[in-house]
């Protein structure tokens, strides 16, 4: 018996605010639907650190911040087995952080998150295919598709991304 794949996307901070901000629901409705039922399909997930970075706890939300809102629950906490796996993590990607920043960097903690989930997927059998989308290039060799590739987490960028999910931008006129 053949199963299906069930992709599910880790999607970074950058990715989401390169498509609000090059991809407007004002402009590009669609993509934003169909972004809204992946996340309804629990087939986009994130960290809560991305959630953080993108949605303010006080003050004026933009329109992002506002969409993101609707999908909280799918942006998972810090667990003990995240703390345990951070540490290699950045020994290994050091400048995945940056170590002057006060505020709290969501690139390890992704890793450590889809390491975990498959580690707990493996166990059970699951047929799920996690895959990390950015917009990192994937010619440095600190970044985060670096860090994917050396934990075998597959690697997206946006068009990847798209295509992955077959959208498809039409241009037309009001």
């Amino acid at each position: 018996m053949k199963y299906s794949v069930r992709k599910i996307y880790c999607v970074d901070t950058s990715a989401f605010i390169t498509m609000h901000r090059f991809y407007p629901s004002r402009i590009i409705p669609d993509l934003w639907l169909h972004l809204g039922d992946l996340f309804n399909q629990k087939k986009i997930l994130s960290h809560q650190i991305v959630f953080d970075e993108i949605v303010p706890k006080t003050g004026n939300k933009d329109k992002l911040a506002q969409w993101l809102a609707n999908y909280r629950a799918n942006f998972i906490s810090t667990s003990q087995r995240q703390l345990e796996l951070v540490p290699d993590i950045l020994n290994n990607f050091p400048k995945l952080i940056d170590a002057e920043s006060e505020k709290d960097q969501a690139d390890p903690w992704l890793v450590a998150m889809l390491i975990e989930i498959m580690e707990r997927d493996g166990m059970f059998g699951d047929q799920s295919n996690y895959v990390m989308v950015t917009t990192e290039s994937e010619r440095r060799t600190t970044g985060l598709p670096a860090a994917c590739k050396h934990y075998d987490i597959k690697h997206l960028n946006l068009f990847e991304f798209f295509e992955a999910n077959e959208f498809q931008f039409i241009v037309k006129k009001k």
